[in-house]
Formats: C-alpha cells, structure tokens, sequence
C-alpha cells in the first residue's frame, strides 16, 4: 500500500475560505487517488463550514476505498472539532509513548 499524499492547508478553515479550500481538496482527490493526509497546523480558523469540509472530505475518501488521515492541527482546528464532538473520530492518534497516557 502506498503512502497518503500529503498536504498542508494554511489559512483559514471558516466559512470565508471554506469554499476555496473545497474546491483544492476536490483537485487532489480527482488527480491523487489514495489516502489523504492533511496538516491542517497553519489553519488559523476554523468553524462550522470547516468541520463540514472535513467531514466530507472523509466521507468522499471512504466511499472511495481511502482514508483521511488528520496528522497535526492547529488549536483552532482542535476547538472546532472539540465543539462538535468530533476530536474523538478526526483528530490524530496519541503520539504518547507506549505506556503512558494518552
């Protein structure tokens, strides 16, 4: 299997950018199949429209065979998906050491 494409989203994950950043992510999902993995560290806002965008990001990837992989996300980006309950499905996997709390 091969690796996720990786990308880094900058700027902001609002309902001002939501839209901009939707039409990048659908251009990689069209001309990259496979995993997606997203650095969302420069995301300097995130709300509702962001979380969607995610949420739907992941959803095309599955219905594709794929994944979303959410390595590292800014706190904006935590928050948002804090609010939501969704920090438990989208965010990163612990990068404790083993043996040690999560």
């Amino acid at each position: 299997m091969s690796e996720p494409m990786a990308v880094r989203l900058e700027g902001g994950l609002g309902v001002v950018d939501a839209a901009r950043q939707r039409e990048q992510l659908i251009a990689l999902l069209d001309s990259h199949p496979g995993d997606l993995s997203l650095d969302l560290t420069q995301v300097d806002e995130a709300d509702t429209s962001g979380v969607q965008l995610l949420l739907a990001t992941d959803r095309s990837l599955r219905e594709r065979g794929h994944r979303l992989h959410l390595v590292q996300l800014s706190s904006a980006v935590e928050q948002a998906l804090r609010t939501y309950g969704l920090d438990a499905s989208l965010s990163p996997p612990s990068t404790a050491p083993a043996g040690e709390p999560a």
